[in-house]
């Protein structure tokens, strides 16, 4: 089993001190009448609370998400198709999307079930355009610049099999194809980073 470098995931620690600065720059920027922070907010929490892939989270529609079953559709591809799946999201996402999905509907007139859910100042935000924001709140977050928008994928994968210690949900959180890629990467995980997973996942 080859398992997973220690620095392509975050611990609790880094987890916390990322929302903890990226929420705090929320709250000046919609002072200040600027909306960066509010994006940067909404991506961070999404790609640590589901293990989205960028190109996913890109693609995300207002009409992907409903908050009254707390789940996510998400299109992937499996074989050269893409195929649409639905996602189980927390309380805490829901929320959190409930929250954001207000604010853009005070900016976007008409706002419809086709709006991109991540939008700039020039339309739909793309995959690398996401990547850009992450990579800002990572550095604003003093946290290391190796710890891409990716790491927010192996993040929760690490952590999730530390809450549940199950493969099968982590596989389908991912959508890996096969639960062999899943174990052969998450499941050589340390005695140490074990118990610090014991006590919940993400708490703030």
């Amino acid at each position: 089993m080859s398992g997973l470098d220690r620095t392509k995931y975050m611990d609790l620690e880094e987890i916390r001190r990322l929302q903890t600065v990226t929420q705090a720059k929320m709250v000046m920027d919609l002072q200040a009448g600027r909306k960066n922070g509010v994006t940067a907010w909404m991506l961070v929490d999404l790609a640590l609370l589901t293990g989205l892939r960028v190109s996913e989270m890109a693609d995300l529609k207002v009409g992907d998400i409903n908050l009254k079953r707390g789940s996510l559709t998400i299109r992937r591809a499996k074989k050269k198709n893409r195929v649409s799946e639905t996602l189980a999201i927390s309380k805490e996402l829901v929320d959190h999307l409930r929250k954001y999905l207000e604010w853009k509907k005070l900016l976007e007139h008409p706002q419809t079930a086709d709006s991109p859910l991540f939008i700039g100042g020039r339309g739909a935000l793309s995959a690398q355009g996401l990547q850009r924001i992450w990579k800002a709140a990572i550095q604003r977050a003093g946290l290391p610049e190796e710890l891409s928008i990716h790491s927010a994928r192996h993040t929760l994968a690490v952590h999730l099999l530390k809450k549940t210690g199950n493969l099968r949900q982590v596989q389908k959180q991912l959508g890996h194809a096969s639960p062999a890629t899943t174990a052969n990467m998450y499941a050589d995980i340390s005695f140490e980073d074990m118990q610090d997973g014991l006590q919940g996942i993400y708490n703030q």
